[in-house]
């Protein structure tokens, strides 16, 4: 009986997380974003085996078994993506000015901004949960009008530490050569 890899992840959880995906994407429709992390997660955890078999051109057991991980995924997240347009009755959510000031103020660069800085927040809110809210509309959460505002900090804070982890990620996974002069 071969060793099971540490990295593995076995079907109970597998299952668990497709689970736990749909029923966050009856609450929100961001959901699905949980449905890709897994799929990316498991490709960063893999990767070599994954590296491995696309220099070899043939495929490993462990690629097989990562296969099969990712169908399962995405076959999930296409049998609840229909279930999710079929509470729906077939159409998009609509959102009204209370519910998304940001989306519909005039300005392109006061939207961006502000988007942006939404992202930041969220990643703040991850780190520390100390302002939380079941409904942020109705302008809770101020636009960012101005380069000047001191919100932009973090958004560029947190856009370079995007940055970091991406490269730390791919340097792990050796698709760039790190080199220290």
């Amino acid at each position: 009986m071969a060793s099971k890899r540490c990295h593995e992840p076995d079907m109970g959880s597998l299952w668990l997380s497709i689970v736990l995906g749909g029923l966050s994407m009856l609450a929100k429709e961001t959901g699905i974003t949980v449905f890709l992390l897994n799929v990316g997660y498991d490709a960063y955890r893999n990767w070599p085996a994954l590296k491995r078999s696309l220099l070899d051109k043939r495929w490993s057991e462990e690629t097989h078994q990562f296969g099969r991980r990712v169908s399962r995924v995405l076959l999930s997240l296409g049998v609840l993506l229909a279930v999710r347009l079929a509470l729906l009755q077939g159409s998009l959510p609509r959102f009204s000015h209370q519910d998304n000031p940001t989306a519909f103020h005039p300005n392109l660069y006061v939207r961006l901004l502000t988007f942006c800085y939404l992202a930041a927040f969220n990643w703040w809110l991850l780190l520390c949960p100390s302002t939380l809210s079941h409904d942020w509309q109705m302008g809770s959460i101020p636009l960012v009008t101005t380069l000047s505002d001191p919100r932009n900090l973090l958004t560029l804070l947190t856009f370079v530490a995007a940055l970091a982890f991406t490269y730390r990620g791919l340097a792990d996974t050796e698709v760039i050569k790190v080199s220290i002069i």
